[in-house]
């Protein structure tokens, strides 16, 4: 009979290779489309602790902040603070931001000085960092 003929061998490992590559796409799609976002490189920003302040700069609460480079390669990020409602908060230099560079695994101490406008409660500050690969 002519049209009973079986197909080769090579058909049935095309078959398998279409599976395989299939499999594998899928695969590859559900990885990308279900990764985290990361929205820049990894910096460690510490609470506010608590600190004595230097004598001479006529701040009456000091805190320091411990900003971390977690990531692989330097990065250079740009810290600005945040002051609580009736405080005024400045690093150690009297500026509002500071940049700070840091290679791989590396820390930094930010010093920070609070003052109360007009009252005599001083909340802590807050800290953001944004930060870029360098």
């Amino acid at each position: 009979m002519a049209g009973d003929a079986r197909p080769s061998p090579g058909y049935y490992v095309a078959i398998a290779l279409l599976a395989v590559g299939l499999l594998a796409g899928a695969s590859l799609f559900l990885l990308l489309a279900t990764r985290s976002e990361t929205t820049g490189p990894p910096i460690d920003i510490s609470g506010p602790q608590h600190t004595a302040c230097p004598v001479g700069s006529h701040a009456p609460v000091c805190y320091t902040f411990i900003v971390a480079n977690n990531g692989h390669g330097p990065l250079y990020a740009t810290c600005e603070l945040n002051a609580a409602p009736g405080t005024s908060a400045t690093f150690d230099d009297g500026q509002l931001v500071k940049p700070v560079s840091l290679l791989e695994g590396q820390t930094r101490d930010l010093s920070v000085r609070v003052q109360a406008d007009g009252s005599d409660t001083v909340s802590e500050p807050h800290m953001t960092c944004n930060a870029s690969a360098v």
